[in-house]
């Protein structure tokens, strides 16, 4: 076959796959599926960022891009996109970052991002801090008390991060009352639960608003 022949033929086969994938409605998206997420406002969300894709031409579909477009909703984590030839399908990938605090109205995640709370109804504990590191300080205190004490802590404040206060509903000899336990910083945990237990079971201690246990072996009461 002559050389000429064997080019023409070749340019006749790139042309035509060109046209195939790029302008054809053979390889358009026909589904898109997502994983890692079922909220209805999370996925109508990143929709919003991907655009509508039904119809779509594959060959103009770029993952990478779509991937980084998502990353950018302050409560996604990962993201990853990627096509597929045979089903005509664009299988979406999200990894919602996981909330351990409320703070100022958004949630804060273990990295220590502050993200918006988009279809997520977290049961966290409402920090107050002044910046995210010390707000993270607090959420990762709450995390490492124990589950039963955890239940009773209504809010957590901090002023730094060795410097936390705890809102509790407590039960006091039989009666369910809130006090503001002030903690100090994050060592001798048990310990200084332990204190605060025997505290508020002692009788001269019945209307107590307050419990000092930043000093655990020096407690105070008010």
């Amino acid at each position: 076959m002559p050389r000429i022949v064997k080019v023409l033929i070749s340019v006749l086969i790139i042309s035509s796959l060109t046209y195939i994938l790029g302008w054809s409605s053979v390889f358009t998206v026909k589904r898109v599926e997502y994983s890692g997420i079922t909220n209805p406002l999370q996925i109508s969300t990143v929709e919003k960022k991907v655009g509508n894709l039904i119809g779509t031409k594959l060959a103009r579909i770029e993952p990478r891009q779509n991937a980084r477009s998502i990353t950018s909703l302050s409560w996604v984590e990962q993201a990853e996109v990627s096509r597929n030839w045979f089903s005509s399908s664009v299988t979406i990938s999200v990894k919602a970052r996981e909330a351990i605090g409320a703070l100022n109205g958004r949630y804060i995640d273990s990295s220590g991002t502050i993200f918006d709370p988009v279809g997520i109804s977290a049961e966290v504990p409402q920090l107050s801090a002044p910046t995210p590191a010390i707000g993270l300080a607090a959420a990762q205190l709450f995390a490492s008390l124990p589950e039963d004490f955890r239940q009773s802590i209504t809010s957590m404040g901090a002023r730094s991060a060795n410097d936390f206060s705890m809102d509790i509903d407590a039960n006091i000899q039989g009666q369910s009352r809130g006090l503001t336990l002030r903690f100090g910083d994050a060592d001798e945990i048990d310990l200084k639960i332990k204190v605060f237990k025997a505290l508020i079971e002692r009788k001269e201690n019945k209307n107590i608003s307050t419990v000092d246990v930043s000093a655990p072996h020096a407690p105070i009461v008010k």
